[in-house]
């Protein structure tokens, strides 16, 4: 029964109760069922309650063996500490500082948790505890300090049906402080960081990952690591599944031994990497005869197409499955007669094109909203980063079941999953008319305490130090408003 309850979340603050429909293995290919997901229950594919339970309970332990101060934090308090982090990314304030400054304070986040409360936990989440992991653990992995949360992300991700097209790419985790598995890539938006290798559908739903942790990511690998991150990543794709990369992973190995798994493989590849049996025409041949130029050649048994396309430069393609016919027309640019012109396209080109952007389309949208606060600790970047890919990829899903912008994702994924407010001022009640009735015992006195406090006479927003004897109502007595008079008449 897709209406029935069959779990509650509720919230004593507030007095409301929220239905919650669990997450339920195989729900994920039924459009049906998440016809009635929340935004929190798609981002749950990723990361579960399980994940804060375990940051509260290990960071409390890890605090207390190293200070002997108890941090009492909990899981409900580490989910409204990440969602304020998604908060502060959307809005984009430069410094964390402001969030709780007196002129730029933003209530949603301030009346949650306050500002040492927040740097608090920033400085203390862990995921696991140091000494529960053994030195052998720590030398094998050095990703250990997040790794419960990788593999949950990951499962997510393995969960998700696979799409017949898919593209394999690399992924930068911006940070520039000391980590032992730095990387550099150049050409990239953030150069310096953690690198993740990434499996993609043409749409930017991350369907698996790898992140780079030095010789020891990809064991027995004969190859080379590009070669050998490929057929890690298609491990969990199907037979026949079209599989696209750029360069750095093309090679006509590669190309053989994704062939002989079932999975024909397109990718552009390096001038150096092409066969030299493979006679192409030269650079300036396709020069002259124009943009549009094209030519393939072919290799029978096992089949490999090699094709060199001249548009504003001269480009080549490996595939398996994809060549020059039937070849399109397509508009491009021409910086000559500053106009748009019509270029004959392969192809594979055209394929090409329209498949292999999903890990640059899902960095587009983690660089919308990221979480970006400035901090030294690489474990907490690559935790917030893959906070990131979860929301992105639920907000994917959650986009192709039911029509919602990323922001509001953002917004409603955090309310429904922080429920969470501190108490607030009880209203005070009001007393019964016969008590109101202006009599010898309603007398005003003067109240000792610190901060003047508002009338409580309707339409009257000032603040008083008098109260009445008999009703127990601060009430304003000064030239101008009279008050007291007013409420008891």
């Amino acid at each position: 029964q897709l209406h029935e309850v069959v779990s509650w979340n509720g919230f004593e603050l507030t007095g409301e109760f929220t239905p919650v429909l669990p997450v339920l293995p195989g729900c994920q290919d039924d459009p049906k069922i998440r016809e009635y997901w929340s935004p929190i229950q798609y981002f749950s594919q990723y990361i579960d309650d399980k994940i804060f339970e375990d940051l509260a309970a290990f960071t409390n332990q890890r605090q207390l063996q190293t200070t002997g101060v108890l941090l009492n934090t909990t899981a409900q308090e580490v989910k409204v500490f990440f969602g304020i982090t998604v908060h502060m990314a959307c809005l984009g304030y430069p410094r964390v500082k402001m969030f709780w400054a007196k002129k730029t304070k933003v209530p949603v986040i301030s009346r949650r948790m306050t500002r040492d409360r927040f740097y608090k936990l920033r400085s203390s989440l862990k995921i696991v505890n140091d000494l529960d992991v053994t030195e052998e653990a720590k030398e094998s992995d050095i990703l250990w300090r997040v790794r419960p949360l990788l593999d949950c992300v990951r499962q997510g991700c393995l969960s998700l049906p696979r799409s017949d097209k898919v593209c394999v790419d690399e992924q930068i985790i911006p940070f520039t402080g000391r980590c032992p598995v730095r990387q550099y890539v150049p050409e990239k938006p953030n150069p310096t960081g953690l690198k993740v290798f990434v499996l993609a559908s043409p749409n930017g739903l991350v369907l698996d990952f790898e992140v780079y942790r030095g010789k020891n990511t990809f064991r027995g690998q004969r190859l080379g690591v590009g070669a050998a991150a490929v057929l890690r990543m298609v491990e969990s794709v199907p037979t026949g599944t079209y599989v696209f990369f750029d360069r750095y992973f093309t090679t006509i190995s590669l190309m053989d031994a994704l062939l002989s798994k079932g999975l024909p493989a397109t990718g552009t590849i390096m001038k150096n990497r092409v066969p030299k049996q493979c006679q192409l025409p030269g650079d300036k041949q396709l020069r002259k005869e124009g943009r549009g130029a094209s030519v393939t050649l072919v290799r029978r048994g096992p089949e490999l197409a090699v094709t060199k396309w001249f548009d504003n430069k001269p480009l080549l393609m490996a595939s398996t499955v994809f060549g020059k016919d039937p070849d399109d027309i397509y508009s491009r640019w021409s910086n000559k007669d500053k106009s748009h012109v019509q270029v004959r396209r392969p192809a594979v080109i055209r394929e090409y094109n329209d498949d292999m952007g999903g890990v640059d389309l899902c960095d587009r949208m983690l660089s919308f909203y990221h979480m970006s606060t400035r901090t030294k600790k690489w474990t907490s970047r690559v935790m917030t980063h893959f906070f990131d890919v979860a929301i992105t990829s639920a907000w994917i899903q959650y986009k192709s079941d039911k029509l919602l912008d990323s922001l509001s994702f953002d917004d409603s994924s955090e309310d429904s999953e922080e429920e969470y407010q501190p108490p607030t001022k009880m209203r005070i009640p009001q007393p019964e008319p016969s008590v109101r009735k202006l009599g010898a015992r309603d007398m005003p006195e003067m109240m000792d305490i610190k901060h003047a406090e508002r009338c409580r006479n309707k339409g009257c927003n000032g603040k008083t130090y008098i109260r009445c004897t008999k009703c127990k109502m601060l009430l304003c007595i000064t030239k101008k408003k009279t008050c007291f008079q007013d409420y008891h008449s």
